[in-house]
């Protein structure tokens, strides 16, 4: 995949899924848009009409609009967290799912993956996918990131701290404690991964009870699920969170360097993570787009493409592997973000568009087909 032309992969899964969804043709026409014959050159790619990801949500029952196949030839639905109690609903393949799996396995190094002891701050990912499972259609609805979780290849050596309690989840930190007690000092090559809102609040619960701990440059902060604006799920700390101000004190008080921490943004209705790792220069993540995907950002107000670095834009994701099942090739979601360089990273020098997340749009909603966007106020996250 590393090899992939991805502009004659995209243009087929488009042109696919004009003719697979009647909605999205539907979306196309209204723009007087016809992928075969539009998309010509790469530069075409910026013209390719996008779903927002509110159509997705349960309240505006589109989702199974939104299908490229029956629902019969369905794996699942995967749903997102919600804070609002209006979940994303996605329904996926086998082989969509293996798709995620593939992304995954390409960015073990980044991720770190070989580490021998991890602390994670979700349920076991069977634990997590089948939480509050429902059916739809006849297929199960299961967590979006109890899927991501499962793709991941953990270590034997890994303490999942959350575990059900009342129908939610609480987290058990004796064995957070424990972990911390065990590896403090003896710098091996281990991993703290999760949820940045759970870690957080796990790390403000102790360092004012405890002195801090020294886990040594082996060991990676790997964050991931979003809560930077302090609300995720049935969590909320009333407080929004700094990416800077996260990665100072969780340093400072388990003895991780700066350089070790790093982000990976995602959601349920795109199919390619993204990971970012820690810039001190920029107090924030910086992401890498992969070769296996593309990333466009557009002006808030005029939805034009932007491309000078510094200029911020709404989030456009393009997907030409792993929708199969749904109409994910180009998505839009709420989410705002600063171009770095549309060509190299200014600090580890990956060759390829590198991206800060910046902040959520608030009070989005869609108009039509996911043709426009209503944005009444920005707010950082």
């Amino acid at each position: 995949m590393e090899n992939c032309d991805f502009f004659q992969d995209f243009k087929a899964n488009i042109i696919s899924q004009y003719n697979d969804c009647d909605a999205y043709k539907l979306l196309c026409s209204s723009q007087n848009y016809d992928p075969n014959k539009e998309l010509k050159v790469e530069d075409d790619m910026e013209k390719v009409p996008f779903i927002t990801t509110t159509l997705f949500k349960k309240s505006a029952n589109m989702y199974t609009k939104l299908l490229r196949t029956e629902p019969k030839n369905l794996d699942k639905w995967t749903v997102s967290s919600s804070t609002s109690g209006d979940p994303s609903i996605v329904g996926r393949s086998k082989q969509d799912l293996l798709q995620i799996k593939k992304f995954v396995e390409r960015e073990g190094q980044t991720l770190d993956s070989t580490s021998q002891y991890n602390c994670v701050f979700y349920p076991e990912p069977e634990v997590m996918r089948k939480h509050k499972s429902i059916q739809i259609l006849d297929k199960p609805t299961e967590s979006y990131i109890g899927n991501i979780l499962d793709t991941f290849s953990f270590s034997e050596n890994t303490n999942f701290l959350l575990h059900p309690y009342k129908g939610e989840f609480s987290i058990d930190m004796e064995d957070f404690l424990e972990f911390l007690k065990e590896h403090d000092k003896k710098n091996q090559h281990i991993s703290l991964r999760g949820s940045t809102l759970l870690l957080y609040n796990a790390v403000e619960n102790l360092k004012d009870k405890m002195k801090p701990f020294q886990l040594g440059d082996r060991c990676t902060i790997h964050t991931g699920g979003g809560g930077w604006d302090g609300k995720k799920g049935s969590v909320n700390l009333g407080i929004k969170i700094e990416r800077s101000k996260f990665v100072e004190e969780v340093s400072t008080f388990l003895g991780v360097p700066e350089e070790n921490f790093i982000d990976t943004y995602s959601f349920t209705e795109n199919t390619f993570p993204i990971t970012g790792h820690y810039s001190k220069k920029y107090k924030s993540y910086l992401f890498h787009i992969p070769s296996w995907g593309r990333v466009i950002l557009r002006d808030i107000k005029t939805l034009k493409p932007v491309h000078k670095e510094g200029q911020r834009g709404l989030i456009q994701m393009l997907n030409a592997y792993g929708t199969s099942s749904f109409a994910g090739a180009s998505i839009m979601v709420d989410d705002i973000g600063e171009i770095v360089s549309e060509d190299r990273c200014p600090e580890c020098g990956f060759n390829g568009m590198t991206i800060r997340i910046i902040g959520r749009v608030k009070g989005s909603e869609a108009k039509g087909c996911g043709a426009t966007l209503n944005i009444k106020e920005v707010e950082n996250v």
